[in-house]
């Protein structure tokens, strides 16, 4: 019922968004009672947590595959995976729907975490604006413009910024070159 429960909720997360998410609304889909996901995960929030989690742990198999690769790929995969499950993308940003101090969703961001830092750490960070950061806080600061265009492309405003017609034809590319853009060619 766990594995049901949260197919159903990540369901109706992409498809109405997060505010739409109500434990009722998600046991009534799967066709049970809603106390029948107390046990599982006590409340709303459990169960946000717990698809968060899931969330976290299909990014670090997605950067698992690329490791090795360069930064630039490492960065499209990041993006692509946020363009691919905005909705749960989303949601394992959102502190105020989840339950951060969890123990598995804290192993689960720590090893995604883990795993870009390393793909990160392959290489020096574009030097710009007469900085020489590097270490921690230019990988730190990688991660933030790469997150940054994957906002970005998932709330839908890269498009306007595309002068081709049929953005979704040429998203990937577009992506690629703007990654090569923030990092480099690497």
């Amino acid at each position: 019922m766990r594995v049901e429960l949260l197919r159903v909720a990540r369901d109706m997360l992409e498809a109405e968004g997060i505010n739409a998410l109500k434990l009722r609304a998600i046991t009534r889909q799967a066709g049970v009672s809603a106390m029948a996901a107390t046990p599982h995960f006590g409340n709303l929030r459990g169960l946000l947590t717990a698809l968060a989690t899931q969330g976290f742990e299909e990014l670090a198999c997605t950067l698992r595959e690329g490791n090795g690769r360069s930064v630039k790929d490492a960065g499209l995969a990041y993006v692509l995976f946020a363009v691919r499950n905005p909705g749960l993308f989303t949601l394992m940003f959102r502190g105020d729907a989840i339950n951060r101090h969890d123990a598995a969703f804290t192993h689960a961001a720590q090893q995604s975490f883990g795993l870009l830092g390393q793909l990160l750490a392959q290489t020096e960070p574009p030097k710009t604006h007469k900085s020489d950061v590097g270490g921690e806080v230019g990988q730190a600061a990688l991660w933030a413009k790469v997150h940054g265009l994957a906002v970005l492309a998932i709330d839908g405003l890269l498009a306007p910024l595309v002068v081709q017609s049929g953005f979704a034809d040429h998203q990937e590319a577009f992506l690629a070159q703007a990654l090569d853009a923030m990092v480099g060619p690497v």
